[in-house]
């Protein structure tokens, strides 16, 4: 049964939950970035050994990967807001663990703990989807692209934060390290509690629902067999293998270089802005052009991204600041078009456990790339490990060219406008 609402008011209540998510989204993301931030340093610090830094990391992506397939699934039997409350208090109770770890000097309780917070963080993620349903087909893209933007305001604060609410509680808690964990746990609860307060009615009452859909009954895996979604997953999938590889190597290709931790900052943050600052205009286009073209254009930046990084000299980082802007780029139009596809390709009846699959195979992603970056790096060295992140999209382009079904069933779609004109379920697949 549908809500009393008048259209007028329903519009006014979408746009209001739309907002909340945004909201519950900077904050986790402050309380998420607070952590990475200095989960590496104490998890070295801890163990006296610089392989086993990398590891509390490696756990976290783990824990988003399963989180955003638990919860894909909740979501789909218990509705959005059941998530959006149950996710932030496991990532809390994740950050006391840290928390307590870094005071105690308890190694494994650090990597424990940052499990638990990517696995609530993973509800999070499926936030952009709650989005997206809750946007008209014309502002889907906008919509979804707001929730991704959030990761820009909760990065810059909470990274900012970081030194400062650690200098204050250094003293009593014996640890330089423990005011970013206490930072997340406050993070992670306020956004419970704006989540607990403001995300009402339950999204999914409210959702926009569009014309029927097919009436073929698709199951998961039927689903996950559909052209229009296996290519959203893919793009997706490659253009985070593709970040991940060349993000996680550039800290050291940078140290190698000569240069210190201020500029690596500097790239890394400016590869943060790419990726998260020009979201929702990304989705403003997506929405206008249509997502395979969107996507087009993501894998042309992520490829021109990897030319500049990959001949960046080492005797300077202007180009490498630039292939990482433009590695942020490529990767937002990538995620923004990927992901709205995927809302829109998806049958509606299991569209919330692919969302999650679909999360759960990107996140597993980044727990391998994390782990292979710096194998590769010390293997081929830089260069050709910027050449070995652009395999996946050219596997990608070479497999829609070179197999019939994909071309065709893409063809059909890019004809009718896999764009925003179409609501869930009323694209055409086969």
């Amino acid at each position: 049964m549908k809500p009393p609402f008048s259209d007028l008011e329903l519009t006014a209540v979408r746009r209001r939950l739309v907002y909340v998510l945004f909201s519950g989204a900077v904050l986790t993301w402050l309380a998420f970035v607070a952590t990475i931030t200095v989960v590496t340093l104490a998890a070295r610090a801890l163990s006296g050994s610089t392989m086993l830094a990398g590891l509390p990391l490696a756990a976290g992506a783990f824990g988003q990967a399963m989180g955003t397939n638990l919860f894909g699934r909740l979501s789909a039997r218990r509705g959005r807001r059941f998530i959006m409350l149950n996710g932030p208090p496991i990532s809390a109770f994740g950050a006391t663990l840290e928390l307590v770890g870094v005071v105690t000097g308890a190694y494994w309780l650090l990597v424990a703990g940052a499990v638990f917070v990517g696995g609530g963080v993973g509800a999070v993620h499926l936030a952009r989807y709650t989005a997206a349903e809750l946007a008209q087909s014309d502002r889907r893209g906008w919509a979804l692209g707001l929730v991704v933007w959030a990761g820009t305001v909760g990065s810059l604060v909470g990274a900012n934060l970081v030194d400062w609410v650690g200098g204050m509680v250094e003293e009593s808690l014996g640890t330089p390290y423990g005011g970013a964990f206490l930072l997340a746990i406050v993070g992670f609860l306020l956004c419970w509690l704006i989540f607990w307060a403001a995300l009402r009615p339950d999204p999914s009452r409210v959702a926009v629902t569009g014309q029927p859909g097919p009436s073929v009954k698709y199951s998961v895996g039927s689903a996950l067999r559909l052209p229009a979604v296996q290519v959203a997953i893919l793009a997706v999938l490659s253009a985070q293998a593709a970040m991940v590889l060349v993000m996680t190597a550039t800290p050291l290709r940078i140290e190698d270089g000569g240069y210190g931790l201020g500029v690596v900052g500097l790239v890394i943050s400016t590869h943060g802005v790419g990726m998260f600052a020009f979201a929702p205009l990304v989705g403003r286009l997506v929405d206008r052009i249509g997502h395979l073209p969107a996507l087009g254009l993501g894998v042309l930046m992520t490829w021109g991204s990897l030319l500049l990084s990959g001949s960046a000299p080492y005797d300077g980082y202007v180009l490498l600041t630039a292939g990482l802007f433009l590695l942020g780029l490529g990767w937002c139009f990538c995620f923004v078009a990927g992901s709205s596809m995927l809302f829109a390709s998806a049958p509606p009846q299991v569209r919330q456990v692919v969302e999650g699959v679909a999360d759960g195979v990107t996140w597993s992603t980044v727990m391998v790339g994390s782990v292979g970056a710096g194998l590769l790096m010390n293997a081929i060295g830089y260069s050709r490990l910027n050449v070995v992140a652009a395999v996946p999209m050219l596997v990608i382009v070479f497999l829609v060219a070179l197999t019939p079904r994909l071309r065709e069933a893409l063809s059909t779609l890019a004809g009718s406008g896999l764009t925003a004109s179409h609501e869930p379920g009323d694209i055409p697949t086969r």
